[in-house]
C-alpha cells in the first residue's frame, strides 16, 4: 500500500475510534442535578442546564455566582454529562472554556468532587454551586441539596431527561 493510502486508513480509525468513545456510558440510575439548599431555583430547563456548564450562564436569579462540582473529568458520569446535556468530548469542552477565558471572560469555576458525600459537602458549603450526581447517591445526600427539576421532571419520573 502506498503512504497515502496508509496515512487515510490510519486517519480513519483513529476518527472512528474517538467518535466511538465520544458518546459515555450514562449511569444505569441516571442522573441528578443538586444545588444548595439556599438556592431559590427549583428546577431548570436542560437548554438552562447546558448555558450553566458551559460557563455562558454565569450567576443564579439572585445574582450569586455559579460554581459547579463535578465529577472526576475522566469519569463514566462526567463524560455522560458531557455527551447528553453539554453534547461535546471532553477535549471539545476544554477547548470551549480555554477559548473563553482566552476571550478575557471569567474562568469557569470547577470544583472536582469524587464521591456523593463529596459531591454534597461541597455544595452544601457554597450558596452557588451546581453539581450533576448519580440519582442513585441521592438518598445519601438529599438532607443536605436541593434536587432540581429539569424541563419539570424529578428524577425517577417519567420523562425525566437525565
Amino acid at each position: 500500500m502506498s503512504t497515502i493510502k496508509l496515512h487515510l486508513l490510519d486517519t480513519i480509525m483513529l476518527a472512528l475510534m474517538f467518535s466511538a468513545s465520544g458518546h459515555a456510558e450514562c449511569p444505569s440510575n441516571g442522573l441528578a442535578i443538586v444545588v444548595n439548599k439556599a438556592n431559590a431555583t427549583e428546577g431548570l430547563s436542560m437548554a438552562q442546564l447546558r448555558r450553566l456548564l458551559l460557563g455562558d450562564l454565569r450567576t443564579w436569579p439572585d445574582k450569586k455566582q455559579v460554581s459547579l462540582v463535578a465529577p472526576d473529568p475522566q469519569s463514566e458520569t462526567f463524560k455522560c454529562v458531557l455527551s447528553a446535556v453539554v453534547r461535546m468530548s471532553y477535549a471539545e469542552y476544554k477547548r470551549y472554556i480555554a477559548n473563553a477565558e482566552f476571550r478575557g471572560e471569567d474562568p469557569v469555576q470547577i470544583r472536582t468532587a469524587t464521591s456523593g458525600a463529596a459531591v454534597a459537602k461541597a455544595v452544601a458549603g457554597s450558596a452557588g454551586s451546581i453539581a450533576i450526581v448519580e440519582a442513585g447517591s441521592l438518598p445519601a445526600i438529599a438532607p443536605t441539596v436541593r434536587v432540581l427539576r429539569i424541563n419539570g421532571k424529578q428524577p425517577g419520573e417519567s420523562g425525566y431527561p437525565l
